[in-house]
């Protein structure tokens, strides 16, 4: 059994209070050390302190946004190496195009959040050299 000092860390920026909710019991009960935030503000002011494994992120963030996210994240921490899945109900190509350029390694739509979440936690997660990651395929529906 892992102990709280070998879990990986994740940072959940979500709004939508429900959402934000079962994401964190169901990443909480698979043995991750999750923490939330409530918007992108709040997101940016606890990379620093909790330097998250992964990142979890809405798109449609109040104030900053999850592309302003993606932004400071690439500029500012950068060093950190967190590995960021947005999730989002944003269907259309040109989002999750920006999503990716600005840094994602993976795009979930929230239809598809109880099907294979953990699977794809699991698997953002993975050590991989960064000159190879390589994106993970995104099918839209």
């Amino acid at each position: 059994m892992k102990t709280w000092t070998d879990r990986k860390r994740v940072l959940i920026a979500e709004d939508d209070s429900l959402v934000r909710e079962v994401l964190r019991m169901r990443l909480g009960t698979a043995g991750y050390d999750v923490h939330v935030a409530h918007n992108g503000s709040e997101a940016l002011q606890k990379i620093p302190l909790l330097k998250p494994a992964a990142l979890v992120l809405d798109l449609g963030l109040p104030g900053v946004d999850g592309f302003g996210v993606l932004g400071a994240i690439r500029k500012d921490y950068a060093r950190l190496n967190i590995r960021v899945m947005v999730l989002s109900a944003r269907r259309n190509e040109a989002d999750i195009k920006r999503a990716l350029e600005l840094g994602a390694r993976d795009y979930v739509l929230k239809a598809e959040v109880e099907v294979d979440m953990l699977k794809r936690i699991g698997r953002l997660l993975r050590p991989t050299p960064d000159k190879d990651r390589d994106k993970d395929t995104i099918s839209i529906a």
